[in-house]
């Protein structure tokens, strides 16, 4: 019994914690999630929070109803810190996750039940019952994240799933991106397979951050690595933008050729002649084996 309220007293997560922190925290982090190895299968405790620890903090971010975003954030580590007082705590509810956590009861040698009149999310409730033979309890696999069309206050963000699920961006000016209730978030609940979110309202000329989110019709999430973007500096045209949108550099060329900034490369090729009949025009410089056909950079193979 003492080791238990040891572990009990010391298993208080009091900073959030992500991808490439290190500490004493983290391996207490660590240790906690191993109890349970649905949870965290590899039970390695290093005290670097890697990739095998941001997955564990999804699966009891799962089973606890909260956003899978692999990082132990307010909502996390209040639900951790329940946990660890022995279910109900001061908040007066028991974790849904902790009671489908046969590990993590284990070691506190407790069994939360729910409180009278508590309601538990459906997939909490489902799981206390068992699962019913053939149900979907696969989450959406995230490919092909993309951002285009970005301009210096939008920037479309579109990734595919391999099933119908809806979708969910947050982003933000700070990196890791951290997911709180006041984080910028857009989404839509159309089920799709080919999903496509604006952000608009940005800042010109910022770097900004993103996680994107899938939910199936079963509520199984999966959400994506960290991405980012930068935004367009204010003033640009069409073409320069096109331009910028297309993977291409802004530059200036002698002419001869072209009369109009943004001649289409694809037609004339390298527009230079002699300085005498030359006259500098704004160009799109496109990768190797590219060039700009007057709305956006394509193969010249």
């Amino acid at each position: 019994k003492e080791e238990v309220k040891e572990i009990k007293e010391t298993l208080q997560l009091i900073r959030q914690l992500r991808m490439g922190m290190t500490g004493e925290d983290v391996k207490l982090l660590q240790e906690i999630l191993a109890t349970d190895p649905d949870v965290y299968p590899e039970g390695l405790v290093t005290g670097y929070f890697g990739y095998l620890t941001t997955n564990a903090v999804k699966r009891f971010q799962k089973i606890a109803g909260i956003e899978q975003v692999g990082v132990v954030g307010p909502k996390t580590m209040t639900r951790i810190n329940e946990l660890l007082q022995e279910g109900a705590g001061q908040s007066g509810k028991v974790p849904p996750g902790l009671l489908i956590a046969p590990g993590i009861r284990k070691k506190l040698d407790f069994e939360p039940k729910p409180l009278p009149g508590q309601e538990l999310p459906p997939g909490i409730a489902k799981k206390l019952v068992g699962e019913t033979p053939g149900e979907d309890v696969t989450a959406p696999v995230i490919s092909e994240v993309i951002v285009t069309e970005i301009t210096a206050t939008s920037a479309k963000i579109t990734w595919l799933t391999n099933e119908n699920a809806d979708s969910k961006v947050w982003y933000d000016k700070v990196t890791p991106l951290v997911v709180t209730t006041s984080t910028p978030m857009v989404s839509s609940s159309n089920l799709v397979l080919n999903h496509e979110l604006l952000l608009s309202d940005l800042t010109s000329s910022t770097t900004y951050y993103f996680l994107v989110s899938s939910s199936d019709e079963a509520d199984n999430y999966e959400i994506s690595i960290e991405k980012s973007f930068n935004t367009l500096p204010e003033g640009l045209t069409t073409l320069e933008q096109a331009c910028l949108n297309s993977g291409g550099t802004l530059a200036t060329s002698s002419c001869c050729t072209s009369v109009g900034d943004f001649p289409n490369l694809c037609l004339i090729g390298a527009c230079g002649c002699s300085l005498e009949n030359s006259h500098t025009v704004k160009v799109c410089n496109c990768e190797t084996d590219k060039c700009f056909n007057g709305s956006e950079c394509v193969s010249a193979l």
